[in-house]
């Protein structure tokens, strides 16, 4: 039986994309940080754990036309059509992260599907619009929220892009000193990063500090995605080694996918996964590729590609590592 599967499926499948008219860019209104509302609110804004994450969402929005005729690129974050295809993303990183830490995820302009089908720079361009709302937002999250304690920063797709960004070029040298780690789900990093951003460093283990988790999954190397040709860094979430050691599916606690009402269906003993050192990609087994492939993003995700499921695939080995990285911090910070 096909699993339900998170995040945005019935958005990234839906019909009425918009035109890709490239002459303007168009930008939805500035979000206000200090309001409320520009903040995906679950328990609220008021921490009551010892850890805080900042949660940036993936792509979640088609281009769309406003009342003009124009097609916008960017997500508005005053739409609650637009919203609530994202607030099914930002549910699955609270969930992932509710039991270790206060969850803060901004709304932002980030861009549409359709920026991602385009070329390297339009990419670029487009993107620099989006990571500004993404570095106010963190900026007002460290001035006040945060308070001081010790953090996670994760995002997926478009937010892990964002969650490598803040580290290269907006973190203080003691906002890092209270950096757990970094959860940059389905994207990639480049040897020209690693050797530029010298806080921009791969986890090599299960409970290291201060360090970036970032993984790609496959079924076969086939199926890799040419958006992340460049991509060097690489762990697997199941057994958290960086070789090829296999890690069979009695070791994965448990994939989780929610439905769109929030329920959810957990597989026990059933995806294994291995490291390919030289593609810089996990191999997973146990799905069927037919069950999770989507058409309409396949020119960069082809089937056997597994990057919408990048969290659920490992859901508890992840929820796990959390916890164990958290733990090891308070014990560092102990001595």
């Amino acid at each position: 039986m096909k699993k339900t599967i998170w995040i945005v499926l019935a958005a990234l499948t839906a019909a009425g994309c918009g035109s890709r008219d490239r002459n303007a860019d168009i930008l939805p209104e500035e979000p206000d940080y200090s309001r409320n509302d520009m903040w995906y609110m679950t328990d609220g804004m008021t921490p009551d754990k010892e850890a805080d994450v900042f949660y940036v969402t993936p792509t979640c929005v088609w281009s769309w036309q406003d009342s003009a005729g124009n097609t916008i690129y960017y997500m508005d974050v005053e739409n609650s059509q637009q919203r609530a295809a994202t607030d099914a993303s930002a549910m699955l990183g609270h969930e992932l992260f509710r039991k270790s830490c206060n969850f803060f995820s901004p709304y932002y302009r980030q861009i549409t599907m359709e920026c991602w089908f385009g070329t390297d720079e339009e990419i670029e361009r487009r993107y620099a619009e989006a990571h500004r709302d993404v570095v106010n937002a963190f900026r007002y999250y460290m001035e006040n929220i945060n308070g001081g304690r010790p953090f996670f920063l994760a995002g997926h797709s478009q937010g892990a892009k964002a969650v490598i960004r803040l580290i290269e070029e907006t973190l203080t040298e003691e906002e890092y000193s209270r950096l757990v780690a970094a959860y940059a789900f389905g994207y990639e990093i480049s040897r020209d990063e690693l050797d530029s951003y010298p806080l921009l460093k791969p986890a090599s283990g299960a409970r290291d500090l201060g360090v970036t988790v970032c993984y790609n999954s496959v079924s076969s190397p086939e199926a890799i995605s040419p958006a992340f040709k460049d991509n060097v860094v690489c762990i697997n979430p199941v057994n958290w080694k960086t070789d090829s050691t296999y890690a069979p599916a009695s070791e994965n606690r448990g994939s989780v996918f929610f439905g769109t009402e929030g329920q959810s269906d957990t597989l026990f003993n059933t995806v294994g996964a291995r490291l390919l050192p030289q593609e810089h990609v996990v191999q997973i087994d146990g799905l069927d590729d037919d069950e999770y492939f989507i058409p309409s993003i396949g020119s960069i995700f082809p089937k056997g590609n597994y990057h919408v499921q990048e969290i659920n695939l490992y859901f508890l080995n992840l929820q796990k590592n959390i916890a164990d990285r958290l733990d090891s911090y308070k014990k560092s910070s102990e001595k």
